[in-house]
């Protein structure tokens, strides 16, 4: 297959500027009032308002994660090869999807399932979470994680991308942080509990601004760049071969997967967390503050101090401390709220600037590859990066399912006994630790300093303004 090109003139798009960072901004605020939400509570209101046993979800978590294999991978090579429209190969999806992917993320909420008999209501929760998932929340935030490398080809403009992309994630993080545990839990004789009815609202809520922040991104970035046509095209046979020969890509993927397991299995754990161990599940709101406060503060300076430093050494510098601070929770086993939220938010400020720096990453290894084959693949790229992410939150779904039945979890138990309490609290601290670790330790071993994405983008800004100059003599 012939990778399409738009033969068609085209009206030449404003300079890169504020439109474009503040609009690429909505599309992560967009991704992520669905997805944050569902990291957050979707396993609490499978166990706590469906009854599903933890590790039937689990499971299920794990197997989307094997379909995400095909979706994520067919998606982005669709988007790479089909002809795109006037308005863009990438942007033009995430307004048609804006609204499907809104709808699907309500649906997996519906409390009326609680009364269904088992096997029904797992049914409706697989096909649910797979419509969410592996088909709508794909389309949109594949089309919207490729469309960075095509906005600019500027290393210091991809950077504040990234890190406006990090902005609107931690905004995002925010807001279904604090507000949804306002509603979704009540103390009921004395114990904290989720009310049902009340999540179905909160989950409609936040899938309608998912919608109107999608549009918001589609309004304000234009695509730049375009990819140069080949006399040869690859197949995707061919394809797959050099991405698995890919150095910079196989590192980033699996240091992804393991900070993915490592965040989301402290988002998965703490909703029980705040319910068990400190008996106020409305606190886990303000909890995870932690989680996100640090990238709103971080964002003035983050994409200077990877300048100044680079990306790489940033990053571990901050995954270590991370780690470190952890494992300082684990051994002082925390009792007093404010003590344990101040900590976390120290170890916070690491994961913050993995959050703004990363998608940066994402576009040099795009540009690394199409040096090295003269091929530019952002969507298929950017898809089996995601799809790697997306294998760290399954696993962490799966595993933290797995470890609540190994603790001995009650599934729609108002209390759990101790040694499950303390399991629970464990589980939340001390996993984190190593994986943080481990992620610093692979991440050492990166190859794109700055150095060499600096010569990556004089050579593909040469290799186009020769092409161009061919072009124009025929």
């Amino acid at each position: 297959m012939t990778q399409a090109t738009d033969a068609r003139p085209r009206v030449t798009p404003r300079a890169f500027g504020w439109r474009d960072r503040v609009g690429y901004m909505f599309g992560d605020l967009g991704n992520d009032f669905t997805f944050i939400f569902a990291s957050a509570y979707l396993m609490v209101y499978f166990t706590n308002v469906a009854g599903l046993n933890p590790a039937h979800v689990g499971t299920l978590f794990l197997a989307a994660r094997l379909i995400d294999a095909f979706t994520d991978v067919g998606w982005g090579r669709f988007l790479d090869r089909h002809r795109p429209s006037p308005q863009g190969r990438f942007r033009v999806w995430i307004a048609r999807m804006a609204i499907p992917v809104a709808v699907a993320s309500a649906l997996m909420y519906a409390p009326f399932v609680a009364d269904w008999d088992y096997g029904v209501k797992l049914t409706y929760a697989a096909v649910t979470y797979l419509l969410w998932g592996s088909i709508c929340y794909t389309t949109t935030n594949i089309s919207y994680g490729s469309m960075a490398s095509v906005i600019s080809d500027e290393p210091v403009n991809r950077a504040s991308l990234s890190v406006f992309r990090g902005l609107g994630a931690n905004i995002a993080g925010l807001s279904v942080s604090l507000l949804p545990p306002l509603f979704i839990y009540a103390t009921i004789d004395g114990t904290s509990q989720v009310v049902p009815g009340r999540f179905f609202v909160t989950a409609i809520i936040f899938s309608v601004f998912a919608a109107l922040f999608y549009f918001l991104c589609y309004a304000g970035v234009r695509e730049r760049i375009q990819a140069l046509p080949v006399a040869q095209p690859r197949s995707f046979g061919s394809l797959l071969r050099q991405l698995v020969s890919s150095r910079p890509l196989l590192t980033l993927i699996v240091a992804n997967v393991v900070i993915m397991l490592a965040s989301l299995f402290v988002a998965t754990m703490a909703a029980y967390l705040w319910l068990y161990h400190f008996n106020n599940g409305a606190m886990s709101g303000p909890a995870q503050l932690t989680t996100y406060l640090p990238g709103l503060l971080l964002a003035p300076f983050a994409a200077r101090l990877a300048g100044r430093f680079g990306k790489k050494e940033v990053l571990v510098v901050a995954l270590f401390g991370t780690a470190a601070i952890y494992l300082a929770l684990f051994f002082l086993h925390v009792q007093q709220p404010w003590v344990f939220i101040l900590l976390n938010l120290l170890a916070g400020f690491g994961i913050g600037f993995y959050n703004l720096l990363i998608w940066a990453v994402v576009g040099d290894i795009i540009d690394a590859e199409e040096v090295r084959s003269g091929h530019r693949d952002d969507g298929s790229v950017y898809a089996i990066n995601t799809w790697a992410r997306k294998v760290g939150q399954a696993v962490a779904g799966g595993v933290g399912g797995y470890a609540l039945a190994v603790i001995g979890f009650q599934s729609a138990a108002p209390t759990q006994d101790v040694s499950t309490v303390d399991g629970i609290y464990t589980f939340s601290t001390l996993a984190p630790a190593v994986l943080y670790a481990v992620a610093a330790v692979i991440l050492l071993t990166f190859p794109l300093g700055r150095a060499r994405v600096v010569e990556n983008v004089a050579v593909l800004e040469r290799r186009r303004l020769s092409k161009l100059e061919e072009l124009g003599d025929r």
